[in-house]
């Protein structure tokens, strides 16, 4: 196992279930750990979604992570994590923290790591364990790497069967531009993302999600406003219905057309 200091970006988590006594009240108490997939990305501690979007590339882990920390700026973590499971989490000064059901004390990670990731092993070998599927980042993660030994695995674009639909240029607060290429899968009726930065050099990408207003929220929460949006075939049907599902998608997440 290793520990790593970075900045996150996933949408492949799970809300692990353990029990452990609480050294504040003494009680036994259920609460749970964060474990994020290999498909999770990760960049350098202190990343800035006003600035580095576009700048640095991401890299796959490629490993699963137990969270040990999880601070500095972040988006949606308290939306998805502690207001979903408020008996098990909550967000203190200086991040999202386990906590006792019962006195609400803050759990040790050192209390919370080997239940999570006996846990994890255990329900993932059963099949009952559910990827979140909800897009979270924070700029100070302290991840425990480990190898897990279960059935979870994700698809690449590449071997997935995906096909390349839409092109849609992008901008970052500061005005950079970029390219974001969304891909879909007839077999697993996904839905994949590629951001491309300056000179076509692929920044990140994200999947997968069956529901294209789920895809534009998460180009929200990088910060980034799509200003263009192109067919990759001229001539295809599949682009063109492609496209107007996606149209609609802007448009209920507050876009409007030019005139």
């Amino acid at each position: 196992m290793a520990k790593h200091e970075r900045s996150l970006l996933t949408n492949e988590w799970y809300a692990v279930p353990v029990s452990v006594d609480c050294a504040g009240c003494g009680a036994q108490t259920r609460s749970a750990g964060i474990i994020v997939g290999p498909t999770s990305l990760t960049n350098a501690a202190d990343f800035d979604l006003d600035t580095d979007v576009l700048q640095k590339p991401w890299e796959q882990l490629e490993a699963f992570g137990l969270i040990e920390r999880l601070g500095g700026r972040t988006e949606n973590v308290e939306r998805f994590v502690a207001n979903r499971y408020h008996s098990a989490f909550s967000m203190q000064d200086d991040g999202l923290k386990a906590v006792c059901e019962h006195c609400s004390d803050s759990l040790p990670s050192e209390l919370i790591r080997l239940a999570a990731m006996d846990s994890f092993v255990r329900l993932g070998q059963r099949r009952l364990l559910k990827n979140e599927r909800l897009m979270v980042f924070s700029s100070n993660v302290v991840l425990t790497q480990f190898h897990g030994g279960t059935w979870i695995q994700e698809s690449g674009i590449e071997d997935g069967g995906y096909a390349l639909l839409l092109l849609c240029n992008a901008e970052d607060r500061n005005g950079r531009t970029g390219v974001i290429e969304i891909w879909h899968s007839v077999e697993r009726n996904d839905y994949a993302m590629v951001l491309k930065g300056h000179g076509d050099r692929e920044m990140l990408r994200r999947g997968f999600s069956d529901d294209l207003g789920q895809l534009v929220s998460d180009v929200t929460s990088l910060g980034l406003v799509l200003t263009q949006l192109h067919l990759a075939q001229a001539e295809s049907p599949y682009c063109d219905m492609a496209r107007s599902l996606f149209l609609g998608a802007l448009s209920r997440a507050g876009y409007q057309r030019a005139e």
